[in-house]
């Protein structure tokens, strides 16, 4: 996802492995699928305008329209290319306040949109944050629906 030439990192990762060796990658499936990235960024984006960004760029999205990685497997001449969905939970013991505090920490394209909001605007943001991720905190346990994707091809033999 993070890799500024997603099809050299692949066709270096598949020189790499043994003969008839095996390379899998897990992305992020879409945005819309995965509250637990998006929830913050959501209600930031009503609040701060950004450009568009290019859908190629290193994202953790950048890989989520399916198909997208399988095609780059395939361009790199990998074989047998399969391309599987995971849909699991995101669960930890935590607080929204720990949630927050986790991802306002974790992500830098979410700091860079945060140092666009005003400190009046702060508060403001948070609640709404709140009152969106409510449904994903009961009884003292933060749980996520998620979606990612699984693309696995075979090095070409020789």
């Amino acid at each position: 996802m993070f890799f500024a030439d997603p099809a050299t990192a692949v066709r270096e990762a598949l020189r790499l492995v043994l003969e008839d060796g095996c390379v899998a990658f897990a992305v992020w499936g879409p945005k819309e699928a995965n509250p637990f990235f998006s929830t913050i960024t959501d209600v930031i984006d009503q609040f701060v305008k950004i450009p568009p960004q290019d859908p190629d760029a290193p994202d953790a999205f950048r890989f989520a329209v399916p198909g997208k990685l399988a095609g780059i497997l395939e361009q790199a001449d990998a074989k047998n290319v399969i391309e599987r969905q995971l849909n699991f939970q995101i669960e930890a013991a935590i607080s929204f306040e720990q949630f927050w505090q986790l991802r306002t920490e974790m992500s830098e394209t979410l700091r860079e949109k945060m140092v666009r909001l005003t400190p009046a605007q702060l508060p403001t943001v948070k609640q709404a944050v709140a009152d969106t991720a409510r449904r994903y905190f009961a009884s003292g346990t933060m749980s996520f629906p998620a979606e990612a994707l699984i693309v696995s091809g075979r090095k070409p033999g020789t």
